[in-house]
């Protein structure tokens, strides 16, 4: 079988994939991250994977993973691997604030660092290892429209921990709720705690890891492309990196993670894109692909790849990472994905928040009454 492979930059994807599908050419299959198969469902292009997974064994995947990608009754995509995403934190400035940043293990067998496990807790620590007069500051988090995906990614985390929605079970808007009235409240009160650098409201998407990994902020969400960046030459070094696990809200963690899935068209080739699919999927070649990029950029979402010898002796660090990535979700969580929810996802909606809080003073009134116009054009209109 012969491949045609082309890569796209990501901040490019999107929009060359709109192009596209709007006139009228569909690619085989697509492997990414932003789940283009529950976006362009409304197409009729989009070939359902139940019948590739179920060949690779649907109990190889976390049904929780599944249902990320299952719009009625069908499977869309085929849940490939993810992206681990995790608050990344200075160890040395935690431990000069007092912290102790031993991995524990609670009862339930999950991960924590004492002291920093909700996201209060977070706000604190960041208040704590702050040094404004030396240009060093507690959280990285950009609070700006231009840092699309990272901004998006951390409001939409804590959105899901706090058990917001959008819409309820009867497919009623209901974004005036108190857990969303909550989730706007900690987001100011982070902003508002002195910890977040003022440059924020200008950051972009590589904003936040390029200062943690520069040395100027303590404690950033990011997907771990920062991990393998870190060397004796950067502001940040390898030995200062502690993954502390995702914070809890009232309703868990959660981590807008969106795992890399595999989407197939209907095309000319969907036999052979299939046959792709599976291949992509077998045990055997996800190890080597593994083997040939480590881990941590990438994590395993497939049982069995996971539990292969090659993560037996996983850094504590990594295993935090690990942990992390069962609790990603999608960007239509919580409820079923549907595609009006992704391009929703897509259009600022919760980047605004941010920016609504840190450069024009909104109140909390003004802020979900914005949030309802663009859901009601969105989703009903």
């Amino acid at each position: 079988m012969k491949v045609n492979y082309i890569r796209t930059p990501t901040n490019d994807f999107h929009t060359k994939l709109v192009t596209s599908v709007s006139a009228g050419v569909f690619p085989d299959v697509i492997i990414w991250n932003s789940s283009p198969g529950i976006e362009f469902s409304s197409t009729g292009k989009v070939v359902p994977m139940d019948d590739v997974v179920e060949e690779i064994g649907r109990g190889e995947f976390s049904e929780g993973t599944l249902k990320m990608f299952t719009v009625g009754g069908k499977l869309l995509e085929a849940p490939f691997m993810v992206r681990p995403a995790g608050i990344h934190a200075r160890k040395d400035w935690l431990e000069a604030a007092g912290y102790d940043t031993t991995l524990k293990t609670g009862d339930n067998g999950k991960y924590y660092i004492e002291g920093i496990q909700t996201w209060d807790d977070l706000v604190e620590a960041g208040k704590k290892i702050t040094d404004a007069s030396n240009g060093k500051y507690g959280l990285g988090f950009g609070y700006s429209r231009k840092a699309f995906g990272d901004s998006a990614g951390f409001v939409f985390s804590v959105y899901a921990s706090y058990g917001a929605k959008i819409i309820d079970e009867k497919g009623n808007m209901c974004i005036d709720s108190p857990e969303m009235r909550s989730v706007i409240d900690f987001l100011r009160r982070m902003w508002e705690s002195g910890a977040v650098p003022p440059s924020a409201t200008t950051w972009d998407g590589n904003s936040n890891n390029n200062y943690f990994i520069g040395g100027d902020i303590g404690m950033c969400l990011n997907s771990n492309s920062i991990m393998g960046k870190l060397n004796e030459t950067t502001g940040c070094k390898p030995e200062d990196l502690l993954m502390i696990p995702m914070p809890k809200g009232p309703n868990g963690s959660y981590v807008e993670a969106s795992p890399e899935s595999i989407t197939v068209f209907n095309t000319k080739n969907v036999a052979g894109a299939k046959e792709f699919a599976k291949y992509l999927l077998q045990t055997e070649t996800q190890v080597e692909m593994f083997k040939t990029m480590g881990f941590g950029y990438y994590s395993p979402l497939k049982k069995s790849t996971a539990a292969d010898s090659l993560f037996a002796n996983l850094t504590d660090n990594q295993k935090v990472l690990m942990q992390d990535s069962l609790n990603a979700v999608g960007p239509s969580f919580p409820g079923e994905p549907n595609a009006k929810l992704s391009a929703l996802y897509s259009a600022f909606l919760f980047d605004d928040i941010l920016s609504h809080i840190a450069v024009d003073n909104w109140t909390d009134d003004q802020i979900i009454a914005d949030m309802e116009k663009k859901a009601k054009e969105t989703l009903f209109d």
